[in-house]
């Protein structure tokens, strides 16, 4: 995300929800103060509220900034994106706060071994996770890239002596509409 895209958003913010505003706003802010200190490269694990510190991946609010400007980007160039979901199983997660981390670390590592760079990975919640998937040519592309996904996801983990199956049911959604997926230009 550059800054036009910041920029986007920020020209944008009366579209937003009124509760949402000062967050977005916000978020556009760490992030340029983020990528400036990072020489405007992608910063591997800062300690930012950006950032979720069990991963390494963007957390929730971050996402959410990313997925405003992926709509921006797709209402101005009147083209769709993807966005893929997944949650780890409460059982998959293990019993324990070390079982939990480690299951939670095992599935982060495998979405990020299938995502693209332009790709938005990010942790939003316990268990769940997103990626956005944008500069799609043709809607069967995201499709390809969620079975990629779930056969990442589909083999067991194994941790404290224990094998754990992690999420194997991976939701795919167009947006702006699910009925124009077909429909990229």
């Amino acid at each position: 995300m550059g800054e036009l895209e910041l920029q986007e958003i920020e020209n944008r913010i009366d579209n937003y929800p009124p509760q949402a505003r000062t967050d977005i706003l916000a978020l556009a802010r760490e992030l340029r103060r983020v990528y400036a200190a990072a020489g405007h490269g992608k910063p591997a694990v800062p300690a930012s509220p950006l950032y979720d510190a069990e991963t390494g991946l963007l957390n929730g609010g971050a996402y959410g900034v990313r997925f405003a400007a992926a709509r921006a980007r797709a209402t101005r160039y009147r083209k769709i994106f993807a966005v893929m979901s997944s949650d780890l199983p409460a059982a998959a997660a293990g019993t324990s706060a070390d079982e939990r981390g480690q299951a939670i670390k095992a599935v982060a590592g495998r979405l990020d071994a299938c995502v693209r760079e332009t790709d938005t990975l990010a942790r939003i919640g316990e268990g769940s996770f997103a990626i956005i998937l944008e500069d799609l040519t043709q809607a069967d592309h995201a499709e390809r890239v969620r079975e990629t996904v779930q056969d990442a996801l589909a083999a067991p983990m194994a941790f404290a002596g224990r094998d754990a199956m992690p999420p194997t049911q991976v939701k795919l959604r167009f947006y702006p509409e699910a009925e124009n997926a077909g429909a990229l230009h």
